[in-house]
């Protein structure tokens, strides 16, 4: 009788569990789920890119996105439309700064620190169209620094997260959610494991030449 008594009692455990691991809510990391809430989608009538907030009012992108005159909108995770025509444009890097007016958004924090090959990372962006957007995608470093002088690219971080079209200023993120660079872009079409990306340490002296523009 007690050996059938432990059977039933086991039993009974089991079919607790699984109805608990059944109806239990799938909670995201909350540094998985910032890396995206931060993001942004900008799009304009010359095409559509990638962000993100680093300050209230401060969306980073990539400056190759942005054209002198260009109104640009700016959709957050949650659907809010914000638009803006007042945006920098840094002369020494592939790095703009958009800023605009909003409350309570998520930020993300640009962080400079020693990266290695085989780290892991985090990118953000909206391939292809629109039905892509705030796609997260993960990888690893793959090279630490890349010059592609013909389309002023300098010392760009590689890695092989997937990006592509409509990725481009989308922020790269390490494992504890602080951004350590923006895609730019792709050799060879893309699509083949090499995202190239500017670091935070020129994301950062970017946004320094910004303020004093600004300031002056």
């Amino acid at each position: 009788m007690k050996k059938y008594l432990k059977i039933l009692f086991v039993f009974i455990c089991l079919m607790l569990l699984a109805i608990f691991l059944a109806s239990a809510k799938v909670v995201v990391p909350m540094e998985f789920q910032n890396m995206v809430d931060a993001s942004v989608l900008i799009s304009s009538t010359s095409g559509r890119g990638s962000g993100v907030f680093i300050e209230d009012n401060v969306v980073l992108t990539a400056a190759h996105l942005l054209k002198k005159g260009g109104v640009y909108r700016i959709e957050l995770r949650d659907g809010t439309i914000l638009e803006s025509s007042n945006f920098y444009i840094d002369t020494e890097e592939d790095i703009g700064f958009i800023f605009v007016r909003g409350e309570e958004l998520h930020i993300a924090t640009v962080t400079s620190h020693t990266m290695n090959l085989g780290d892991t990372v985090y990118l953000v962006g909206a391939p292809f169209d629109g039905s892509f957007k705030f796609t997260l995608t993960k990888g690893i470093v793959s090279h630490l620094s890349r010059n592609f002088y013909e389309w002023k690219w300098k010392d760009l971080l590689q890695v092989d997260a997937e990006g592509g079209p409509g990725c481009s200023g989308g922020p790269l993120y390490d494992s504890d959610g602080n951004i350590i660079g923006i895609y730019v872009g792709q050799v060879g079409g893309g699509g083949r494991g090499i995202s190239l990306c500017e670091s935070a340490k020129s994301i950062l002296e970017a946004y320094r030449r910004c303020k004093d523009a600004i300031n002056q």
